[in-house]
């Protein structure tokens, strides 16, 4: 009995991201700049406070899944500079902080964003490992 009642302690998985493997069967296929990327605009304000952009990856069964490589995304439109980010996917914590379980997603956010800025163009590009990169284009209005 004492068996039982303990099982209910257990603390759930381990958190630490993704850990790199050897086999093939799910790693990412394709990336996808997702329709949840959009402006966030403060409460009774216009102007946009930060561009968020989710990053989706789906492997070869078409399920999102996580990646590890180096994303990179830039930012382009009218009365913006190219503004590029890059992230580690390869580094664990890295990994797990951008990673939201919720909409499976990676999260990246830029926060200079000008006022006047209405549309903006993402070009986002992953390179893992194995050294195939993985290309979109989205675009995000406000």
């Amino acid at each position: 009995m004492a068996v039982f009642f303990c099982a209910g302690c257990h603390q759930g998985p381990k958190r630490g991201g993704p850990s790199p493997v050897d086999t093939w069967a799910y790693t990412p296929q394709s990336l996808h700049v997702h329709p949840l990327s959009r402006f966030k605009v403060k409460l009774g304000e216009e102007n946009p406070e930060e561009i968020i952009v989710h990053i989706a990856f789906k492997d070869g069964d078409a399920f999102q899944c996580r990646a590890i490589g180096m994303l990179v995304l830039t930012l382009s439109g009218v009365n913006i500079k190219n503004t590029v980010k890059s992230i580690d996917l390869a580094n664990p914590k890295t990994n797990q902080e951008r990673f939201d379980g919720l909409t499976r997603t990676y999260l990246i956010h830029f926060n200079e964003v000008p006022t006047d800025l209405s549309r903006v163009r993402v070009f986002a590009a992953f390179t893992p490992s194995s050294g195939n990169k993985l290309r979109d284009t989205g675009v995000i209005e406000k």
